[in-house]
């Protein structure tokens, strides 16, 4: 099994893998050094900007030359032409410890949120929908480590993660409900936690797990169909990318493994592998969208 390091450094904590089909370009945050990167497939063509705040997740949108980040403290607009932010909503103003963490662009283009701790001691998260024109609606309170958003329509339901709990709920959708004291759709294994997921086209959820250097496939019954084994203790995310979207990217960190990296040589960086499924295109940000629908 052949892993490709796509990333052209080592990262921190490399995190919201997004593929964007229009040009073909695979998009990737480092969290803690502030930055987004860019990398045109099959090419050596890179492009990175620093944020003036830490970025946990960035976004095409439907707006020529423009992306959307999740910084620590509010959702921008990002013009990559003249790399000026331009605010969309404010996140937890009142709690100013956390920091916006995964997200992920929902079926109706609107902009899911989850934000947390930035300690990692408290379970203060919240779990927010933002659309075009700002509006935020909280959905959740009181998250540990918001991770995973993956959407079935056709069973009517979403993933979301607490990475503190070590679960993964289904939620519906589009009538979304608190169903966090209802059993898990499925638990880390020990001494790992959920981290961000993809879903592919037949449903089925990947999930990358934090300190367990495995993505694990769900069926939509909960059942692992499969484990992949990686090169890294750390894999924070993935999704499908690639000319048939059979290309799986993982991002992974560094953090922390500062003494395991002679044994981890890849840990911190982007890496691809194909599969043989493949996964839905991503969804850009409505920007356009002025009504909220």
């Amino acid at each position: 099994m052949a892993f490709q390091s796509i990333s052209p450094e080592r990262h921190q904590l490399a995190e919201g893998p997004f593929w964007c089909d229009r040009s073909r370009t695979l998009y990737w945050v480092d969290i803690p050094a502030h930055k987004i990167w860019s990398w045109r497939y099959g090419t050596d063509r890179y492009e990175q900007w620093r944020m003036p705040e830490k970025v946990s997740a960035v976004f095409t949108t439907d707006i020529a030359d423009t992306l959307v980040v999740v910084l620590a403290s509010r959702v921008a607009r990002f013009d990559t032409v003249t790399e000026t932010l331009t605010d969309v909503c404010m996140l937890d103003e009142d709690r100013p410890n956390n920091r916006g963490n995964d997200a992920k662009v929902a079926p109706d283009g609107s902009l899911w949120v989850g934000t947390m701790d930035d300690k990692e001691e408290q379970a203060c998260g919240r779990l927010w929908r933002i659309t075009a024109d700002g509006k935020k609606t909280m959905l959740l309170d009181n998250v540990g480590i918001a991770n995973t958003f993956a959407w079935d329509e056709d069973r009517q339901c979403m993933y979301f993660a607490d990475s503190m709990k070590g679960q993964i709920h289904r939620y519906p959708y589009p009538l979304f409900k608190d169903v966090r004291d209802q059993a898990p759709f499925a638990v880390a294994q020990q001494g790992s936690g959920p981290d961000g997921s993809a879903l592919d086209d037949d449903k089925a959820l990947w999930n990358a797990q934090w300190d367990g250097q495995r993505i694990v496939r769900y069926l939509s019954d909960g059942t692992i169909e499969r484990v992949l084994e990686l090169p890294f203790k750390r894999p924070t995310s993935c999704t499908f990318g690639g000319p048939n979207r059979k290309t799986l990217f993982i991002t992974s960190a560094s953090v922390g493994l500062e003494s395991q990296l002679a044994e981890q040589p890849l840990a911190g960086h982007v890496v691809a592998i194909e599969t043989d499924v493949s996964g839905p295109p991503s969804q850009p940000f409505r920007l356009t969208n002025k009504t909220g629908q």
